[in-house]
């Protein structure tokens, strides 16, 4: 359910608006490429997705370990293959479980051709863990994009079924797990498969799972030397063969630790090896002082983080502690540059520095495609910079976080406003707009970077909410609208409208309460609750005609006609949509009156968005299919001249059926497999099978049998991956066809 808004609130004042090309139009497509009227289809395949490869990069110098390489591939050999495989790795802190089982699932890859994932399930970093239905999209979406599941329970049924391929078993590494639940829930299923675990403690809730358990130990002392042997160089651990001694024995056997002072090693060229240890020494000593309750052990990586933070120059120092006070998965050059007011080349430098000084590690090898270098904490290291931070700018948390949230809203509104430009504008309240801020040159560029930071901004809208940091909660959710758009990420989008929609009215801002109700709505309805969404489209509709705002009113009225359409009440949905038709054709002639060429346009497609839904409601009333054929025909025209050429190719599609309805079914034959080769072009998963479906039904009424059941079957093969009610229908028509 939608909270009505307090009956002592504030009173509304503008209605939001959203113009959501996939709100508009319901049924199956069919996709086919033909010329002329000749009874053959031409079926694109789908898109086949890359294998994913997802594993993290080994580390580039690696050590010992072989004993228990070979544990872990004994306990896979020795489990049945016909089941999924669990191996739960435990061990503190800085230990390298991570590492360990990165190296041992890459040398197991070409065991499993459906890929390597990874996820990390976040039980020991900031903020929350990472939830269920968070987890699963991502899975998901690496084998099987353009799923729409609309809860964890569907999301994790389709997560089974997409790996239930005997012949296509993946390997999972399921990194700082904190206890078994998080596991269970993201399984995948059919046999063969392999999910390794990594935790501090052990996930003794695993077992009924025939779960294998490996506790990493420490390094011992060759395999440390030789670790440092191997980074440093033989001549210069032989020559200060005591300093080598007393910094394996200070790092106690902990990968980190040595790899932090590795880095103090190599940046501090200055500085014999016995300078060095020296200062190592001193900090130790200061930890254990301060810490009486840490071990030996467990002072090691601490000890040595001090020791290089102390050596850090200024901005990098600033770089670390603050971004160890962020709650973000990853960071790149330009979040460095945003909340440490520091120049892209500085951030650059900054990042190189603590990079060297093995006190934050890359994402993956080499640059990222969007956002070039993109590097993370170590759990242990985001703790210490946390500290750092608290202890040296221990007021500047808000500040610090508002610098964050600046530049996620700066740049996702940047990719807003180019990917939906007829998206109701609200404002923003920057206090640090960047000073180097992000540009895209391309619709493709844009959401790029929404898909590469989404994790990010959903941790960013939670960060904000805590802080009561209001404005930004609510104007990042209104940022997000084409990344929810493209990707139906449904969990993400009721999570942020329900923190975005309270932060509205606490700022007692009529508008984007109005566009944040109006646009969670739209989920609503695509997850199938219409009556939640009706509930919530009629606030919007008392909301705008309350404040007289005739754009909001329209809008209201369109999305109530949309979602009783959606909900198979079209003789409820036509006054509705009549009323927004006449609405929006009058804002159009307005804006045309008074010059304003953009708000013209908007009103002019929203005129056809709605033809294209009444065109469906005349054809499901039994209205005479000319009508249907009028407006299907006028929002195409509006809508190519608008160069929208998905709700285009969608007017296309009813129009071609409107057409064989109407009694002329070789132009509806034309037109469907026109719609069909468009969408092909435009790669539209959904409107790729609709658009066959249509098609289908048209040459199935013409007794065309066989090419009614190829287009059905092309149309069932694209929804099932994405969209089980769809798949249901078509398999329908299939069965009756058939019968």
């Amino acid at each position: 359910m939608i909270p009505s808004h307090p009956a002592d609130g504030p009173r509304p004042g503008r209605a939001a608006s959203n113009q959501l090309a996939d709100s508009t139009v319901y049924g199956p497509v069919v996709q086919a490429g033909t010329i002329s009227d000749v009874h053959v289809s031409v079926y694109e395949a789908m898109a086949t997705p890359p294998t994913p490869r997802q594993l993290l990069p080994v580390p580039a110098v690696w050590t010992d370990r072989t004993y228990d390489l070979v544990q872990l591939a004994g306990a896979v050999d020795r489990m049945s293959p016909d089941s999924v495989r669990v191996i739960a790795i435990s061990g503190p802190s800085g230990i390298g479980k991570t590492a360990l089982a990165t190296k041992f699932l890459h040398a197991q890859s070409e065991r499993f051709p459906g890929g390597a994932l990874y996820a990390d399930l976040r039980g020991y970093g900031p903020g929350s863990r990472a939830s269920t239905p968070e987890i699963l999209t991502r899975l998901l979406r690496s084998v099987r994009p353009g799923v729409r599941a609309t809860t964890a329970d569907e999301l994790g049924a389709w997560w089974r079924t997409a790996t239930a391929d005997p012949a296509r078993p993946v390997c999972v590494l399921l990194d700082n797990a904190v206890d078994a639940d998080q596991v269970r829930a993201v399984l995948p299923g059919g046999p063969g498969h392999v999910v390794v675990t990594t935790s501090r403690a052990v996930l003794g809730g695993l077992a009924n799972h025939g779960a294998r358990f490996h506790k990493v130990g420490p390094l011992d002392d060759d395999a440390a030397q030789e670790y440092l042997v191997r980074c440093l160089g033989r001549d210069r651990v032989a020559g200060d063969h005591p300093a080598a001694v007393r910094i394996v024995r200070l790092s106690a056997g902990r990968p980190m630790a040595l790899a932090v002072v590795v880095g103090a090693l190599t940046s501090r060229a200055d500085q014999s090896m016995a300078d060095v240890t020296a200062d190592l020494m001193s900090t130790h000593s200061a930890v254990r002082l301060t810490h009486p309750a840490l071990t030996r052990q467990e002072a090691a990586v601490p000890a040595a983080l001090n020791d290089q933070y102390d050596h850090l120059p200024f901005q990098a120092a600033a770089v670390y502690r603050r971004l160890g006070s962020l709650t973000v998965r990853d960071f790149d050059t330009a979040l460095a540059a945003a909340i440490s007011g520091l120049t892209w080349q500085t951030a650059r430098d900054a990042l190189s520095t603590l990079h060297s000084a093995g006190m934050i590690e890359p994402v993956q090898a080499g640059d990222d495609s969007v956002r070039g270098p993109v590097f993370q904490f170590h759990d242990s290291a985001r703790e210490h910079a946390a500290q750092k931070f608290a202890q040296e700018e221990p007021t500047d948390t808000d500040d610090v976080l508002r610098r964050a949230l600046d530049y996620y809203l700066d740049t996702a509104t940047r990719a807003e406003r180019r990917l939906t430009p007829t998206h109701r504008p609200l404002a923003r309240d920057y206090l640090y707009q960047p000073a180097e801020p992000i540009t895209f040159d391309t619709d493709a560029a844009a959401l790029a970077w929404l898909e590469a930071v989404q994790a990010s901004l959903d941790a960013a809208i939670t960060a904000a909410a805590s802080a009561g940091l209001d404005s930004s909660v609510w104007q990042l959710t209104h940022a997000l609208w084409p990344l929810l758009r493209a990707h139906h990420d449904y969990d993400l989008w009721d999570r942020t409208h329900a923190l975005a929609l309270r932060a509205a009215r606490i700022c007692q801002d009529p508008s984007a309460e109005l566009e944040i109700l109006g646009t969670w709505a739209v989920g609503l309805r695509s997850t199938g609750r219409h009556g939640d969404a009706i509930e919530a489209f009629d606030q919007v509709l008392s909301l705008a005609r309350a404040a007289h705002d005739a754009r909001g009113e329209a809008q209201a009225l369109h999305e109530l006609g949309a979602t009783h359409l959606a909900a198979g009440r079209p003789e409820e949905a036509e006054p509705l949509l009549v009323l927004a038709y006449q609405q929006r054709a009058a804002l159009a002639r307005g804006a045309a009156e008074n010059g304003n060429t953009r708000d013209q346009e908007t009103f002019e497609r929203a005129v056809a968005i709605t033809d294209v839904c009444l065109g469906q409601v005349r054809l499901l009333l039994d209205r005479p299919p000319s009508e249907a054929v009028a407006l299907f025909a006028s929002a195409r025209a509006t809508l190519l001249a608008l160069k929208d050429s998905i709700d285009a190719a969608r007017a296309l599609a009813w129009l071609g059926r409107a057409h064989a309805l109407n009694g002329d079914p070789v132009k509806g034959r034309r037109l469907g497999r026109k719609a069909v080769a468009e969408f092909d072009r435009a790669g539209s998963h959904r409107w790729r099978a609709r658009s066959r479906e249509l098609l289908g039904l048209t040459l199935q009424a013409g007794g065309h049998h066989d090419d009614a059941a190829a287009l059905y079957q092309e149309a069932l093969r694209i929804y099932t991956p994405i969209s089980p009610p769809d798949a249901d229908r078509v398999q329908e028509r299939l069965r009756a066809l058939s019968s």
